[in-house]
């Protein structure tokens, strides 16, 4: 995959495809046009019902999604299609309270767009997006299998058992809980994962890493006899460690 600025390019000649579900005619097909002229391949869907008759088996590398749509909203949308697709997906809305933008980070989207949509800086994060799902951590230990009391990680494998139930992440969620085991024990702030995980300085506002952190903690913590667990350290950031060294 070649990413660059302005384009992106898989195998140097297949593009990019990306679906957009926007009942806003006007603005998807002003999106549509944008993205084709940076070599993006784009399919338009303007209702749920159109989405899931033609866009199934989804066939896509990034989804964009707005959040009011006709029939139903942009976050029933979400749950339904991270049920099989687990790439990136970025919501569109006019919405700016917290509230919404927490809970479509925890129903599994990536980054969260206000309107107006300034397609300059959504290339910029769609590139940024794709770029970290093809990043290896440089820093990382060469060992890529851990064995912990009761966890076992194979990098390489993309497997986590815990207390011999194995758990099911996306990729991004394995790299970053890969990234958090290899700190065992240290406070990361979100700076410091922000630019590990997503390839560019935390802006402080961004939250990404959250929503990745409470679906990481939503499936990990939870897992009977697990001793390790995940928890935010109150103005610094998150901590793995084991229960009883957390506080």
């Amino acid at each position: 995959m070649k990413l660059g600025a302005e384009t992106i390019e898989l195998n140097g000649a297949e593009k990019i495809k990306l679906l957009i579900i926007e009942d806003d005619i006007k603005l998807a097909q002003h999106m549509k046009g944008f993205f084709i002229a940076h070599n993006f391949k784009v399919d338009v869907y303007h209702h749920p019902d159109e989405f899931f008759k033609n866009a199934y088996p989804i066939n896509a590398d990034i989804i964009v999604c707005d959040i009011n749509l006709p029939g139903g909203s942009g976050f029933k949308l979400c749950h339904e299609i991270r049920k099989t697709y687990f790439g990136p997906f970025i919501f569109l809305t006019a919405r700016s309270e917290e509230n919404d933008q927490i809970k479509g980070l925890e129903l599994g989207a990536d980054y969260y767009e206000l309107k107006p949509i300034r397609p300059k800086l959504l290339l910029t994060k769609i590139n940024a997006l794709l770029r970290s799902r093809h990043r290896h951590y440089r820093d990382m230990a060469e060992n890529k299998r851990i064995t912990l009391d009761g966890l076992a990680i194979d990098y390489d494998r993309r497997s986590i058992k815990i207390c011999e139930q194995s758990l099911d992440f996306t990729t991004e969620e394995f790299d970053l809980l890969w990234l958090m085991i290899n700190k065992q024990d240290q406070v990361l702030t979100r700076e410091f994962l922000f630019e590990k995980a997503v390839g560019r300085p935390y802006d402080g506002v961004d939250r990404i890493i959250d929503g990745r952190v409470s679906r990481i903690r939503k499936k990990f913590n939870p897992v009977e006899g697990n001793p390790y667990e995940i928890k935010t350290v109150w103005r610094k950031g998150y901590l793995f460690a084991k229960k009883d060294a957390v506080n």
